[in-house]
């Protein structure tokens, strides 16, 4: 009893025992939100300088030294950083800050990306078999060229028979071989510079001194014949029990269901890659 009564006797209004009065009115949690609030305000500020003023990762590159010491101070930059992105993004609450976020990945994947790109040789829209960059330093563009690239390795077949009378010795096949060289020297010709050149029927007639409509003409019959002959040839060694090839087969079924329809003048066409462009149909002069 003598000492609640000693309790009793205690001033109010000494140090340790007198409350704040904006204190108590105001909850704790309010304090707490507000100081995060304010943490997560200054992050984002952060972020928001950090991108006005790009890393220097080079700058940050670890020397031989510093790799094999236990503490790096590049190392404690790159882990500090990485340690505030996570607190960013646990931090994030609304729309804005989520936005932000999203920029710090976007910054981040850009900085890997040029990383990357100093190792890398970018080919640009040059062909795979070139095996080169866009623009060489060292070895000039001819020099990857291909039909330079197999001289340099010995293979001159290629190089050899590359001609319209010639060219029946660019194939294994001994059919193929026999066929293309009994053609006469005027459709080896337009069979050589259409097939292995790609030239187009305007370039090849203007070549050869005659109309467009006269080497698609010469061109049908040449492919006409050498179709026929094809599937006869294939025909045979079906019958004989020899195996064909997928390609083959897909060339036997599509010619025999064109021989039905149209006889002996049957032939594949070539595939049309392009749609046709509609015809204008002229206005009729009846019309108002």
């Amino acid at each position: 009893m003598a000492y609640l009564s000693d309790l009793k006797s205690l001033n109010r209004e000494s140090s340790y025992m007198e409350w704040d009065d904006e204190f108590t009115d105001r909850p704790l949690n309010e304090d707490l939100e507000q100081d995060a609030a304010a943490e997560r305000l200054a992050e984002l500020e952060s972020a928001l300088e950090q991108d006005e003023h790009p890393l220097d990762h080079e700058a940050e590159l670890e020397t031989e030294e510093e790799e094999a010491s236990p503490v790096s101070e590049k190392r404690l930059k790159r882990e500090i950083r990485a340690e505030a992105v996570r607190r960013l993004e646990e931090a994030a609450r609304t729309e804005a800050d989520f936005s932000v976020v999203i920029g710090e990945w976007d910054k981040l994947d850009r900085n890997r990306e040029r990383r990357e790109r100093d190792y890398e040789n970018l080919r640009g829209d040059l062909p795979l078999d070139y095996q080169t960059v866009s623009e060489p330093e060292l070895i000039p563009r001819w020099m990857n060229h291909p039909t330079y690239r197999q001289i340099m390795a010995g293979n001159f077949l290629d190089i050899l028979f590359d001609c319209p009378y010639e060219m029946h010795k660019l194939t294994a096949d001994p059919f193929i071989s026999w066929m293309i060289q009994n053609l006469s020297d005027d459709r080896k010709e337009v069979l050589y510079f259409l097939s292995l050149r790609l030239w187009s029927t305007v370039w090849l007639a203007a070549a050869r001194g005659q109309s467009d409509r006269n080497i698609r003409k010469l061109r049908k019959t040449i492919h006409k014949n050498l179709q026929r002959q094809m599937y006869a040839h294939l025909c045979v060694q079906q019958k004989l029990g020899k195996s064909l090839t997928l390609r083959e087969h897909q060339f036997m079924e599509e010619y025999a269901s064109l021989a039905k329809e149209q006889g002996k003048g049957a032939v594949i066409r070539r595939e049309n890659k392009t749609n046709r462009r509609k015809r204008k149909t002229a206005p009729d002069s009846r019309d108002g």
